[in-house]
């Protein structure tokens, strides 16, 4: 089976968003505050991401990539205990941020660094880190919204992840201050 790569880009946002990204994809596009926005990112306290790490040359050259190619990356935890959700991602953004972060203890992807570099966000991260109940009510809100949006597409298509759809998306909500 091939991957397209084009069919990940409608699916989910890029790993590497930037702030004006991260505005428009949840934002603009779904209707989600900054706060909301940095709480679904808090999921990334489970699991884990796939990296670029032992994938050939060959693959990452390849138009399309194959089940095979995509494999082969390593997998690698966003934070230490993957199997756990609690807020200890804000956590350790926070100690990445200020260079205090043990080497091995998690793996961010470019759009979570933009969550402890930039004001507009890092004040929900640091709001996070430090209270871990008020995290699990608004992920809690925002995932509810989140789910609300349902899936589109044949039920092939759903064994990839959910393709969030909304045929009017709510305007973007004025920035926090």
């Amino acid at each position: 089976r091939i991957s397209d790569r084009s069919a990940v880009i409608t699916t989910l946002p890029s790993a590497g968003l930037g702030s004006e990204g991260l505005d428009n994809f949840f934002g603009r596009r779904f209707g989600f505050s900054r706060e909301e926005i940095v709480a679904l990112c808090g999921a990334h306290t489970l699991g884990r991401h796939a990296s670029l790490l032992g994938v050939s040359k060959e693959c990452l050259k390849a138009p399309r990539l194959t089940d095979e190619c995509i494999e082969s990356g390593k997998r690698l935890p966003f934070v230490a205990n993957a199997d756990r959700f609690d807020n200890s991602y804000f956590q350790k953004l926070i100690e990445w941020d200020a260079r205090t972060l043990e080497p091995g203890t998690a793996y961010f992807i470019p759009t979570d660094a933009v969550l402890v570099v930039v004001p507009a966000f890092r004040k929900f991260v640091e709001r996070f880190a430090r209270d871990e109940p008020y995290f699990f009510e608004v992920f809690s809100r925002a995932y509810r919204k989140l789910s609300s949006f349902g899936f589109k597409g044949a039920p092939s298509e759903r064994r990839r992840g959910p393709v969030i759809y909304s045929p009017h998306p709510p305007p973007f909500p004025a920035p926090e201050t």
